[in-house]
């Protein structure tokens, strides 16, 4: 009975450590309904706050109440007891303001986390990850395989590379791939120009810039691979 116990409130920790909160605000007038995952907000006040989400990539669809035109139908990556702050404008674009460590202290309670005391080195809060490209502790690294497959198999769906490298730029600019990551992204496009214009616009938030060339073996003529590198230098 005891194992049991312990082996149910070891589970409900590791849910608990994994809540991470999304405060959106809508920029426009009107008034919406916004559905993460699973839970739907409605206000007048166009400012929503969702806590005890999943961590990983969630779904977005913010709708006009009134005449039901879809706003925003996106995804988010979130990293474990993380929250986001985000605004969406009157034309559907979605900027995130600022990312920010927490801790649950209790159901009702979360706090902002520092885990290096007085010597922290990376403030709180701070917006868009300042150090990217860094293996940067307190920001949690790199995006999970489990995430980036799903954001790969999202990729697929699209039909045009014009399409695909507008979705993977979007999603390069918020998070830190790996360049293995980016090489993989890579080789879903058709032609080396599309692939150039990822790799170049990925370098500056790549998580690992040292390895970046693994992205050799992505491209088909040597010469825009030749390009990149001149890029980077």
């Amino acid at each position: 009975m005891k194992t049991v116990i312990t082996f149910a409130f070891v589970v409900a920790f590791l849910i608990k450590s994994e809540a991470s909160e999304l405060y959106l605000r809508i920029a426009n007038s009107g008034q919406y309904s916004v559905t993460v995952v699973d839970q739907i907000h409605q206000n007048k006040s166009n400012i929503f706050k969702f806590s005890g989400l999943p961590s990983g990539v969630n779904t977005i669809l913010v709708v006009n109440r009134f005449n039901n035109m879809v706003l925003y139908n996106g995804l988010l990556s979130m990293m474990p007891n993380e929250r986001i702050v985000a605004e969406i404008n009157a034309f559907g674009r979605f900027t995130i303001l600022q990312k920010i460590q927490i801790q649950e202290v209790n159901w009702y309670t979360t706090t902002e986390y520092n885990p290096y005391g007085n010597n922290n080195p990376y403030p709180i809060p701070y917006p868009n990850n300042p150090y990217p490209g860094n293996q940067n502790p307190y920001f949690s690294g790199y995006v999970d395989d489990n995430t980036f497959n799903l954001f790969i198999n999202s990729m697929r769906n699209e039909s045009f590379d014009s399409n695909k490298v507008k979705m993977a730029k979007s999603y390069a600019s918020k998070s830190s791939l790996t360049a293995s990551q980016v090489a993989q992204v890579c080789k879903e496009f058709s032609f080396d120009s599309y692939r150039l214009e990822f790799a170049k616009s990925a370098y500056a938030t790549c998580y690992d810039k040292n390895n970046y060339f693994l992205l050799k073996d992505a491209f088909q003529f040597s010469s825009n691979y030749n390009s990149l590198l001149d890029y980077i230098n």
